[in-house]
């Protein structure tokens, strides 16, 4: 158990210092975007710089069993501890600044403001029965049946989500969007269906597993999950909008 409460550990190390080199890679960036495309790097700069600043808080808050061999209650018990409130605040905000990049990117024309408004009220919907879900999990032996509830309600709320970006980007016109927004918007889908999912998975932990043991497992998947979806997905989204710079720029100069 040792190995799992290191890999859990570290993944914390691991997620502060790859949200850090993040946040230089868009302050690099800034300068060569524009328009609402510069809004998408200063975007991932602020959640980026807010996953930097928690990981490292929380890595520094289990140090006090980085020298010791616990046991996989101490460290289900030491995870327990962190503020409970305050990793569903974090994933409340940052999950909306990254839905919001959709119609940014996209372009707001082609899909409205009402559809990124639906996402993140589906989106607070499945974190806030997250919250409630491992909340009603506290201080109880076993798993009871209001926190198995609340947890595939949240699982539910995120499949309706992936559905209804499935459903807008295949009505999209094609036509009327670059290569390079495409080609974004694909992997962007992606990286939202397999990424995301790893939330749901992560909550199923403590039930599938022993609940010690489910703790831990869901804590390191929520740090890799992390990894995918806030410093892959926001290197994926400016790279995007550097390219529909250049397309812009190419596109300008031929009309000349």
């Amino acid at each position: 158990m040792s190995i799992l409460f290191n890999l859990t550990y570290f993944s914390f190390l691991i997620c502060g210092l790859a949200a850090a080199l993040a946040v230089f890679y868009f302050l690099t960036q800034i300068p060569h975007l524009q328009g609402r495309l510069r809004i998408l790097a200063i975007l991932n700069i602020v959640i980026c710089t807010v996953s930097c600043v928690l990981h490292l808080y929380f890595f520094t808050r289990l140090q006090i069993l980085a020298n010791a061999s616990p046991s996989i209650t101490e460290m289900a018990a030491a995870i327990r501890e962190l503020p409970l409130i305050v990793r569903y605040g974090y994933w409340l905000g940052t999950t909306a600044l990254l839905i919001v990049m959709f119609p940014l990117l996209i372009g707001p024309e082609h899909v409205g403001s009402r559809f990124a408004l639906w996402l993140v009220l589906i989106d607070a919907c499945m974190i806030m029965t997250g919250y409630l879900g491992e909340y009603s999990a506290q201080d109880v032996d076993g798993i009871p049946w209001d926190t198995f509830a609340w947890f595939t309600v949240s699982g539910l709320l995120w499949l309706a989500m992936t559905v209804s970006i499935f459903w807008v980007l295949r009505r999209l016109p094609s036509e009327r969007l670059i290569p390079a927004q495409r080609d974004a918007l694909v992997y962007m889908f992606f990286f939202f269906l397999i990424g995301w999912a790893i939330f749901p998975a992560g909550f199923f932990y403590a039930i599938v597993f022993e609940t010690s043991v489910g703790v831990v497992l869901r804590e390191l998947t929520v740090n890799i999950g992390d990894i995918v979806n806030k410093v892959m997905w926001g290197v994926l989204v400016v790279y995007a909008a550097r390219e529909i710079v250049k397309a812009n720029r190419l596109d300008a100069a031929l009309k000349q």
